[in-house]
């Protein structure tokens, strides 16, 4: 009987990481889920099955450190790593706190950086397996006011290409999911509950495939770069924004 594959996914309390590990595990990986948002994560593993929840906080390398090690002694190993944790505070440089800049920046590509060289070294022993990362469609083209969104998640996909060339001779590929808008609690941060269904018409109404994205949408296509299904993928950024970045870059 093969060995039952294991996976951390942070950000796993809500949104697209709540839908990847869910999927994961119901496709029969062991999964640790991860969030600084101890309640909203252990509601992931608990409507999972082999599923372990941490607390943690992926800008702290010593938090990090805890989950790859709780995970290899719960389940044995690593062979696969899912960086979905991130934060969407925006504004104009001349108007954000360098606090506000180190959240969103750090939480995306140093909690990215952290999270990555933590579990390299399992990845390696088990013989090769999968990274994939977290940019987005807005850190190609960017919208008003996404200044360290943009610039931490243009940090990503390019941090992503840097490790593929580094790890593809060991086996371990790593690939980076580009989203475009997706019905997350990030996506609608700020708005009151009355404002969501104005914000969600004008949000659809650019988009080409007239919609958002469900997380469940998202997942999926984490799902194909993490598998063997994608076993000759690698380096690459995977956009999935209902045609958003086509129309775009064909508008003059």
């Amino acid at each position: 009987m093969a060995e039952t594959r294991v996976a951390i996914v942070t950000g796993a309390a809500s949104g697209i990481g709540r839908a990847t590990a869910l999927l994961f595990d119901e496709r029969g990986y062991a999964v640790t889920a991860a969030d600084w948002n101890a309640a909203g994560v252990r509601e992931t593993a608990a409507a999972g099955g082999l599923m372990l929840a941490c607390e943690a906080d992926v800008r702290e390398a010593g938090a990090v450190a805890a989950v790859v090690s709780a995970t290899v002694e719960r389940f044995g190993r690593v062979d696969c790593l899912v960086c979905a944790a991130g934060v969407g505070e925006g504004g104009r440089v001349d108007e954000l706190s360098e606090e506000e800049w180190d959240r969103t920046v750090d939480v995306s590509l140093k909690g990215t950086f952290l999270c990555c060289r933590a579990v390299v070294p399992e990845l390696r022993r088990a013989g090769g397996g999968s990274i994939v990362t977290f940019g987005s469609v807005l850190g190609r083209g960017v919208i008003p006011g996404t200044a360290p969104y943009s610039a931490a998640k243009a940090g990503v996909e390019l941090l992503t290409r840097s490790m593929a060339i580094d790890y593809a001779r060991e086996k371990i590929r790593v690939n980076c999911i580009l989203p475009g808008s997706t019905d997350t609690p990030l996506m609608w941060l700020g708005l009151a509950e009355e404002e969501i269904p104005k914000a969600r018409a004008l949000v659809e109404s650019e988009v080409p495939m007239g919609r958002i994205a469900d997380p469940a949408e998202i997942a999926r296509a984490v799902w194909f770069l993490a598998s063997d299904e994608a076993s000759f993928v690698t380096g690459a950024s995977l956009v999935v924004d209902g045609g958003t970045s086509a129309r775009l870059a064909s508008t003059y």
